[in-house]
C-alpha cells in the first residue's frame, strides 16, 4: 500500500509540497500526496483530521500560524498514534525514523526555509543567465526546458517556475536559426512546448510593437509570418516528442501547474 502524505496547513501548501518531494526523493517508498491548505478555522480542521483518522498508512506534514490549530493538530497526533511532522520540525532523518529505511545518501537536518530560499535563489539565477537561448549549455542542467515562438510567454513562465524552486532554460523558436543540437539530446519529458492562436498572437506582437512606438505593419506581426512560426515551431515540437501546451488562454499559474502536475507523474511513472 502506497504511504498517503496529507499535508495540512492554514496558508499555502506550496512550500510544504516541495519539502515532502524533495524529502521522498530520498527514499523508495511509492507515496501519494493529498492537500489540504488555507484552512481558516477549527472546525474545518477537525473535519479534515477526522478524514485522515480514517486511512491507513498515513503521516501528516503541517505548518500553521496560528497557535491554536497547531496545538491541535499535535495533540490530535499524538492521542490518535499518527506519525506526524511539523514544517519547522522537518527534517530527513525525521522521515527515516518513521519509514525506518536509511536514506539513500548521509543527511544531517535541514533548516526547510533557509534550504528552500537557497533553492528558489540559485533556480532565479539560472533562469536570469539561460532566459531567451543565451546560453545553450543550461539545457544540460536545467530541470525544465521551455520552448515556444516569440511572444509565448517563456519567459515570465521561466521566472514564476524558478520562483518555485525549479531550473528552467528557455529557446526561442526560430524560423531563420537552428535550435541547438543540445536540445535532441536531453530527455524529452523535461521539454515543454508553448503554442498559441495565431490571432491573439497577433494581438499580442502588435501590442509589443506599438510599446516600443514602432510600425504594427511589420513581418514579426504579418499574419503570414505568424502562421509559418507556428507550423514550424509545432513540427519541431513534435519531433522532439515534447509536451505542448496551448497557453492561449492560460495563466501563466495554470501553465505552471499542468508543467508540475506532468513533472510529478512522470516521477509516479519511473517508480513502476
Amino acid at each position: 500500500m502506497d504511504l498517503k502524505i496529507y499535508l495540512i496547513s492554514d496558508g499555502g501548501a506550496y512550500l510544504l509540497k516541495d519539502i515532502v518531494n524533495s524529502t521522498m526523493s530520498h527514499f523508495d517508498a511509492k507515496y501519494k500526496i493529498e492537500v489540504f491548505d488555507n484552512l481558516s478555522n477549527l472546525s474545518k480542521l477537525n473535519d479534515i483530521l477526522g478524514v485522515i483518522k480514517s486511512s491507513n498508512n498515513s503521516i501528516i506534514y503541517h505548518s500553521f500560524r496560528d497557535s491554536k490549530m497547531n496545538a491541535y493538530v499535535k495533540n490530535f497526533c499524538k492521542a490518535n498514534e499518527i506519525n506526524s511532522i511539523e514544517l519547522m520540525d522537518y527534517s530527513i532523518n525525521s522521515m527515516a525514523k518513521i519509514l525506518g529505511e536509511n536514506p539513500h545518501e548521509k543527511s544531517n537536518f535541514i533548516d526547510p526555509t533557509e534550504f528552500l530560499h537557497t533553492r528558489r535563489m540559485d533556480a532565479l539565477d539560472f533562469a536570469i543567465k539561460y532566459d531567451d537561448g543565451q546560453d545553450f549549455r543550461g539545457l544540460e542542467h536545467c530541470d525544465i526546458a521551455i520552448i515556444g515562438v516569440s511572444r509565448s510567454s517563456k519567459t515570465p513562465l521561466s521566472m514564476y517556475m524558478a520562483s518555485k524552486g525549479y531550473k528552467v532554460s528557455n529557446i526561442p523558436l526560430l524560423i531563420d536559426s537552428k535550435v541547438p543540437q543540445a536540445l535532441f539530446e536531453i530527455d524529452p519529458s523535461k521539454i515543454f512546448g508553448l503554442t498559441i492562436d495565431k490571432d491573439v498572437l497577433k494581438k499580442i506582437r502588435e501590442e509589443r510593437l506599438k510599446s516600443l512606438n514602432l510600425s504594427v505593419d511589420s513581418l514579426y506581426s504579418s499574419k503570414e509570418r505568424i502562421k509559418n512560426e507556428i507550423d514550424y515551431a509545432l513540427e519541431l515540437m513534435n519531433d522532439l516528442g515534447c509536451t505542448i501546451i496551448d497557453v492561449t488562454y492560460r495563466s501563466i499559474e495554470e501553465t505552471s501547474e499542468l508543467i508540475i502536475d506532468y513533472l510529478n507523474q512522470n516521477k509516479e511513472r519511473e517508480k513502476l
